[in-house]
């Protein structure tokens, strides 16, 4: 991949939470870092743009595709102050062109043994409490029909599964024995691309905010379609009454108009907008009992 100071200026730009259009990029790169979960598509008619999904791992991914896009300002440099053949060759000779993740897959978990396949062989999964398992070669990965997947977004939640045992149970239906928790990986779309390939119901625990609702309904839903849901449990407008007011205005001006089909997480966007609260996933690793009584 060429080195040119557009290309660099475009970079700082994403990683200024800006968005650019998106044949400002390498096609090779551009789809290389949508692929990987690291840029977000807006489509406007015709035309696409993009943004960093997350700043941070963008600039993180970025030396993997060429070393010296580790330092975007002291590439400007080079380009611009020193035009020598050994500044060039200081850009592109360490160039790291191979979009391969060194780390694919992603994360599952679960309260009680689940049988599953992997690579055409039986794996009895059971981790253990406080740990979880990696998912490397997950185009193999099956677990049985009769299990319930159950995305969470928040890590703390995705880890502490027994203690919300209660809230999980409630959300199994008929056919249905056993949950399957699965979690993604350093914003990869290795889990999205798994989910849209196996026929499992994929229930999404997030949290109760437009922002929330928006990464299910952009990120997940097209995938899973009708196989998939927004986890909404029955307690969730007695929480919502003492939610988060900052984050509904924080989120209110870029979501304000969010909305969909579904009827059930249109209920829930008008309930935010009514109480102009917002309801952390991590609430519901306490226990029901303590946070209502603090309620009513």
């Amino acid at each position: 991949m060429k080195l040119t100071l557009r290309l660099i200026e475009n970079l700082q730009r994403l990683l200024q939470e800006e968005s650019i259009p998106y044949s400002a990029l390498p096609q090779s790169l551009a789809e290389s870092l949508a692929k990987e979960g690291l840029l977000s598509i807006a489509y406007h008619g015709t035309r696409r743009r993009v943004m960093a999904r997350n700043t941070e791992a963008l600039a993180g991914a970025l030396p993997r595709y060429n070393e010296a896009l580790k330092d975007l300002d002291a590439a400007v440099r080079l380009l611009t102050e020193d035009n020598s053949r050994a500044a060039q060759a200081a850009l592109s000779g360490n160039s790291k062109t191979s979009s391969k993740r060194a780390m694919p897959g992603f994360l599952v978990n679960s309260y009680k043994r689940i049988d599953c396949m992997i690579c055409g062989q039986p794996f009895n999964m059971e981790p253990a409490e406080g740990s979880a398992i990696y998912i490397a070669n997950w185009q193999t990965f099956m677990p049985p029909v009769s299990t319930l997947i159950i995305g969470i977004e928040n890590t703390e939640n995705f880890l502490r599964i027994r203690e919300q045992k209660n809230l999980f149970e409630d959300c199994l239906k008929k056919g249905e024995s056993e949950i399957l928790f699965v979690s993604r990986y350093a914003f990869s779309s290795d889990l999205v691309d798994w989910l849209a390939s196996i026929p499992n119901r994929y229930l999404h625990f997030g949290d109760f905010d437009l922002a929330g609702i928006a990464i299910f309904l952009n990120e997940f839903k097209p995938y899973v379609e009708e196989r998939g849901s927004f986890l909404i449990p029955s307690d969730i407008e007695c929480r919502l009454k003492n939610g988060s007011r900052k984050r509904y205005d924080d989120h209110y001006q870029k979501f304000s108009n969010l909305t969909t089909t579904d009827k059930e997480i249109n209920h829930l966007i008008s309930l935010i907008h009514k109480y102009r609260r917002t309801y952390d996933q991590e609430g519901y690793i306490i226990k029901p009992s303590s946070i209502l009584g603090s309620i009513h």
